[in-house]
């Protein structure tokens, strides 16, 4: 169904290894965009060096402001992802929406903040939040 109508196919919650072979099948059955849902998170914990694999195989990682704002990974660790692995390969969302977290409407730029503040410059940036958002979104690049 999600190659048919040319959908997006997100990991969620699955495991290291269950995330492998979803991407692998779903490559095989003509599926175009997947992404990894917060690599970070304690649950997938995926390695830099799974990270890259996946990205090779073209997948983005979706970088969730709320995983290092909570504390479920350190900043530090995050941002080394995002470096290690390439803003061409990493798409910003907030995951947010909780009541004890901030308001949706401020998570992105204070994400942003975090990421010029680790020395990434404003085309990095525009490419994971922009170029990158608006692939998932099927729409146009501009």
């Amino acid at each position: 169904m999600i190659a048919r109508h040319g959908m997006v196919l997100a990991t969620g919650h699955l495991s290291r290894d269950e995330i492998f072979t979803v991407l692998d099948a779903a490559r095989e059955v003509g599926v175009k965009e997947i992404v990894i849902t917060h690599p970070e998170f304690p649950s997938q914990n995926l390695a830099v060096e799974d990270q890259r694999a996946l990205a090779e195989r073209g997948a983005l990682l979706e970088r969730c402001f709320t995983t290092p704002h909570t504390g479920k990974v350190s900043w530090e660790r995050w941002l080394e992802h995002i470096r290690a692995t390439g803003a061409e390969h990493s798409v910003l969302s907030t995951d947010l929406g909780q009541v004890f977290n901030p308001p949706v409407e401020d998570g992105m730029a204070l994400m942003v903040d975090r990421l010029f503040d680790a020395g990434f410059d404003e085309e990095e940036v525009h490419v994971m939040a922009v170029v990158n958002s608006r692939r998932v979104a099927g729409a146009d690049p501009l």
